[in-house]
């Protein structure tokens, strides 16, 4: 899901009344295009529209090709454009996210990865994601965020 990706016609994600996905199964999703970039089973992409007012729940992820969830932020030279906020997960499950041991390894096997550097001129997500009920195994690194910009609540 993203707000602002070039070639459809998008307003972006507002608060009223929420956007909902619901009850997702996603298996062995995922993949690498864009140069160097990794894609997850899911990715969470703000950029240059509002992402607020997302509600994700009932999702099973197993087997993710690189990662089960990212975030990321689009940025306009060093500025962020719009930050994620207002989003929340409910009854997530994510399994088995493995080191894919290709040439993008580096960039796999997290269970939620907030990228902190997703691509050249490119920097951190930015905002906060809730997660309720998150169901995390089998991963080789269930959480991975070294960025200072984006936080995940877990109730």
């Amino acid at each position: 899901m993203g707000a602002g990706r070039p070639g459809y016609p998008f307003i972006g994600f507002g608060a009223s009344p929420p956007t909902r996905f619901e009850n997702i199964s996603l298996i062995r999703a995922g993949g690498h295009f864009w140069g160097a970039q990794t894609f997850p089973a899911i990715w969470v992409f703000s950029a240059s529209k509002e992402f607020r007012g997302i509600r994700v729940s009932d999702v099973d992820i197993v087997d993710p090709t690189y990662s089960g969830i990212m975030f990321q932020t689009r940025y306009n030279g060093s500025q962020p454009e719009n930050p994620i906020t207002d989003t929340v997960f409910t009854n997530v499950s994510i399994t088995g996210a493995r080191r894919s041991g290709d040439a993008f390894d580096a960039k796999s096997g997290f269970g939620i990865w907030v990228n902190e550097m997703p691509e050249a001129g490119q920097g951190p997500a930015v905002g906060s994601a809730t997660f309720t009920n998150l169901r995390l195994s089998d991963n080789w690194q269930d959480i991975r965020n070294t960025t200072t910009t984006f936080t995940i609540n877990r109730n």
